[in-house]
């Protein structure tokens, strides 16, 4: 017997999906940056120091000092020399008016061992030498120098691209019927 059939084929649609995503790039560039310092500048101003050093009573001391200061210091003993003098005469007279038999001799005696009161040397001290010291006096000044400071930013360059969806058909549903012959027994 021959019978015939009907075959359906049917196949579903299917949608396809592709997706992109959104994309930020963003570029910050380092500024620039000057700087200048200029050097501070320093003026110092100096009086030197001074030493003054007088060593006449010194030398004085020494019998070798100034001769005018010399003079004046023999001329200024004289007076005191000549009391002494006189005094002494007078002793020498009074002893020679006893008039002992060896007086005439000791007076000579002691007139060859006497010391002369007169000073030809100064004294001697350890204060004869007069020291003065002015110390030296600095005077120190500073101008100083701001720096000087530029900055110049970059702006940010930004770049934005947006994603997106794209969706399409993949495969089209379709529908195929056909006859065909169908044999039950054979």
């Amino acid at each position: 017997m021959n019978l015939q059939r009907l075959s359906i084929r049917q196949t579903y649609a299917n949608i396809g999906m592709e997706t992109r995503q959104a994309q930020l790039n963003i570029e910050s560039p380092s500024g620039d940056l000057e700087v200048e310092s200029p050097p501070a500048a320093m003026e110092v101003n100096t009086t030197p120091a001074e030493l003054s050093v007088d060593s006449s009573r010194a030398w004085m001391a020494l019998g070798k000092g100034n001769h005018l200061e010399w003079l004046h210091m023999i001329s200024s003993q004289m007076h005191q020399e000549f009391l002494l003098n006189v005094s002494r005469i007078v002793d020498e007279g009074n002893q020679l008016a006893q008039f002992k038999h060896s007086t005439i001799a000791d007076m000579m005696a002691q007139r060859m061992q006497e010391q002369s009161s007169i000073q030809y040397n100064g004294e001697a001290s350890f204060h004869n030498v007069d020291l003065q010291y002015t110390p030296s006096h600095i005077d120190i000044n500073w101008t100083r120098h701001d720096p000087q400071i530029n900055y110049t930013p970059h702006r940010p360059q930004a770049k934005y691209e947006p994603g997106g969806v794209d969706i399409y058909l993949k495969n089209k549903n379709s529908i195929q019927m056909w006859v065909s012959n169908y044999d039950l027994y054979g």
